[in-house]
C-alpha cells in the first residue's frame, strides 16, 4: 500500500514539474528582430526600394560610417539604381547633437526635381534609422539646400516624407476626397466629394489620380481624363506634388478643354493632399506642352476661376 502511495505522489510531483516547465516555456517572451533597411530606387526612377541592412554593430558611430560608405559607393541591387547619380558625391557629413548635416557637391543641383525628391527621401529615411539621429539637413557646397520656391528645406524628420511611410501593410483607412470633374460643356470644373477605402500605405496623391481615372459618380458630371490615364508616380515634398503620368494621359481624346483637364488634377490634389502646387510630367519628360497650350514644366496652383 505504501509503495502504491509513493508511486502516486511521485507521479503528482512529476506532472507538476513538467507543467511548470511548460508554463515557463510559454511565458518566455519572444524577442522581435528589428530590421534596418538600405534604400535605393527602381530603374525607372519613380519609386524607392529597400533591402535588409544588417550592421555588424548597432551603434551610432558604426552605422553612420557604414551607411555613408554604402551611399557613396553607389552600389545597388540588380533590380534598381543607387540613390546618388554618378555626378553627385558627398563632400562631408557632421553629426551635431541629434541632427545629421550632409554636404554634397554641386552635381546635386543638376538632378531633376522628381529624382532629387526620391533621393532626398531615401537618404533621410535611411539615416533616421540610426540611434540618436532625429533630423537630417542637406547642404550643397556649404550652402543650405533650397526648394523650388528658393526657401531653405531645413531639417527633415520622419514626418517630412509622409507619403513614403506606412508600417502596417494590411491596414486600410477611409478618407473623404474632393475630386474635380467637368460639366457637360467641358469648360468648367465641378467638385464631387468621394469617400474612399484604401490601403494606408498608398499615397493620397495616387488615390486621387486613380479616382479621377475611374470617372465621376454624380449625374451631370463628366470625366476629365481617360480611364487609361494612369500615374507612374506621385511624390509630394516642400508642399509641391510631382506627378509623372503615362503616355495615355497626353494622348487621350476627350471633348474637354485642356486647362480643365490639367486643373481637374491640380485642384483635386491641392484640396485633398498636403500640396500647394503641382507639376506634371509625361513618362518623366517635362519638355513641351500638355496638348497644345499647357506647359509641362510649370508649377500649377489651384484655379478657382474654372469652378
Amino acid at each position: 500500500m505504501k509503495k502504491v502511495l509513493w508511486m502516486l505522489l511521485l507521479a503528482v510531483f512529476t506532472c507538476a514539474f513538467l507543467a511548470g516547465c511548460s508554463i515557463e516555456e510559454r511565458e518566455e517572451p519572444q524577442m522581435e528582430q528589428e530590421n534596418y533597411n538600405f534604400y535605393y530606387m527602381n530603374t525607372g526612377e519613380t519609386s524607392l526600394k529597400k533591402e535588409i541592412y544588417e550592421p555588424q554593430e548597432e551603434t551610432t558611430d558604426f552605422m553612420l560610417k557604414d551607411l555613408m560608405q554604402r551611399l557613396s559607393s553607389k552600389d545597388a541591387p540588380e533590380d534598381g539604381i543607387a540613390l546618388l547619380p554618378e555626378a553627385v558625391s558627398v563632400n562631408s557629413y557632421d553629426l551635431q547633437e541629434k541632427r545629421l548635416i550632409v554636404d554634397f557637391n554641386s552635381g546635386y543641383l543638376e538632378m531633376s526635381r522628381a529624382r532629387e525628391v526620391l533621393t532626398r527621401a531615401g537618404i533621410v529615411k535611411m539615416f533616421l534609422q540610426i540611434p540618436d539621429i532625429e533630423a537630417v539637413r542637406f547642404t550643397v557646397e556649404g550652402q543650405e539646400l533650397t526648394d523650388s520656391r528658393n526657401q531653405a528645406v531645413g531639417d527633415m524628420t520622419e514626418d517630412t516624407f509622409v507619403e513614403f511611410s506606412g508600417k502596417d501593410n494590411d491596414a486600410y483607412r477611409y478618407d473623404t476626397f474632393t475630386l474635380y470633374f467637368t460639366d457637360k460643356s467641358g469648360k468648367k470644373l465641378v467638385p464631387e466629394e468621394r469617400r474612399v477605402y484604401y490601403r494606408r500605405t498608398t499615397p493620397k496623391e495616387m488615390v486621387v489620380l486613380a479616382q479621377l481615372a475611374k470617372g465621376p459618380s454624380e449625374e451631370g458630371h463628366y470625366r476629365t481624363i481617360s480611364e487609361n490615364s494612369l500615374p507612374i508616380s506621385a511624390i509630394t515634398a516642400d508642399r509641391i506634388c510631382y506627378i509623372n503620368m503615362n503616355r495615355a494621359f497626353q494622348e487621350n481624346v476627350l471633348e474637354v478643354a485642356e486647362d480643365v483637364q490639367i486643373y481637374s488634377i491640380v485642384n483635386s490634389i491641392v484640396d485633398s493632399c498636403e500640396a500647394d502646387r503641382v507639376q506634371i510630367s509625361i513618362e518623366g519628360s517635362l519638355e513641351g506642352n500638355f496638348k497644345n497650350s499647357m506647359p509641362l514644366y510649370f508649377f500649377y496652383e489651384k484655379n478657382e476661376d474654372l469652378s
